[in-house]
């Protein structure tokens, strides 16, 4: 999928703030693109709030292991925040090419261990553009 110039440079401003940790650089750059028009800007912004929520939460579960305390909170309020995630995918890739859709779908929305593997990783790079957001002020001015 074409990237305009001003996705292509946020991308590059992402790697950077990430150090280089972007496992989904060109996704993120499509999800990014796809979420451009007006009428989409609020979706991407949703679904970089709940791509920060997972990953923090996935990186805590990890950290506490299946015995730390409020593991079992926390499977919970993942799994709920996994599925608003992958329904915000679904709803950017509606109007996709059609390779691209059928490529998110199946290889970020299927339930299976792959496709856990690749939601949280793609989640990740959008947390990473929450960070953006938050950090230049753009999550306030209306801007994707």
């Amino acid at each position: 999928m074409y990237l305009s110039p001003a996705t292509s440079s946020l991308l590059a401003s992402l790697d950077a703030m990430s150090a280089g940790t972007l496992a989904r650089r060109a996704d993120l750059g499509v999800l990014l693109e796809l979420g451009a028009p007006s009428g989409r800007q609020q979706q991407l912004r949703d679904l970089s709030f709940f791509a920060k929520f997972v990953d923090r939460t996935y990186r805590i579960m990890k950290r506490i292991g299946k015995e730390g305390e409020g593991y079992e909170t926390l499977t919970r309020e993942l799994g709920g925040n996994l599925e608003k995630a992958t329904a915000l995918i679904r709803d950017l890739v509606e109007d996709a090419p059609p390779d691209e859709k059928s490529r998110f779908l199946s290889g970020y929305c299927a339930v299976t261990g792959e496709g856990l593997e690749n939601l949280l990783a793609l989640l990740h790079d959008l947390g990473w553009y929450k960070n953006w957001l938050i950090d230049t002020g753009k999550s306030r001015k209306g801007v994707a």
